[in-house]
């Protein structure tokens, strides 16, 4: 009994300290933002303030990871749907966007690892940063559809698709280019 109660003391511990670290990423993740954020008026260069939006973006995405797992009972789940719409709501609230963007997510996979949430983070922080500058363009309003399947234990598959209009890229380099 006295073993019991002293493994459970340290897992509390242990939880209370994994909870405090991802507290302490994010907020450092949140200073990492500001400072670019601060960084990019610097500059009149248009190109160089979207190249400073999108790293913005992109640690912004990361912040919210550990946000999401400090606020949970368990640190190495995160709810997937939570996650994107959340995600997805920051980066429109972040870009200054006026247009009016429906986000719909469908998902069989509900709750997902620490492992594989950040690079899922980082493709969707693309993806939707991809549809508001460049499928939504010339258009007020637009509709992001999100669908993720199991396929079996450990795979799912994605499907993502907005009703943006897309020309084709020149640039052929980048990040990420997709293309509908």
């Amino acid at each position: 009994t006295k073993n019991n109660v002293k493994l459970k003391a340290q897992d509390e511990e242990k939880t209370i300290m994994l909870r405090e670290i991802h507290h302490r990423v994010k907020n450092n993740l949140q200073v990492v933002s500001s400072l670019i954020r601060l960084q990019s008026f610097e500059t009149e260069d248009a190109g160089a303030k979207k190249m400073f939006e999108a790293t913005v973006n992109r640690v912004v995405a990361m912040a919210l990871i550990h946000e999401k797992m400090y606020q949970k009972d368990n640190l190495s789940k995160i709810n997937l749907a939570d996650y994107l719409s959340t995600l997805a709501n920051d980066i429109l609230s972040s870009t200054g966007n006026s247009k009016k963007v429906e986000f719909n997510i469908e998902s069989e996979l509900e709750i997902i690892g620490n492992r594989t949430v950040v690079p899922l983070a980082l493709i969707f922080n693309e993806l939707i940063s991809n549809s508001l500058e460049h499928g939504f363009a010339n258009m007020t309003e637009g509709q992001i559809n999100v669908k993720i399947n199991i396929q079996c234990k450990n795979e799912f598959t994605i499907k993502y698709v907005d009703n943006g209009f897309w020309i084709e890229n020149e640039k052929k380099s980048g990040f990420i280019r997709y293309h509908q």
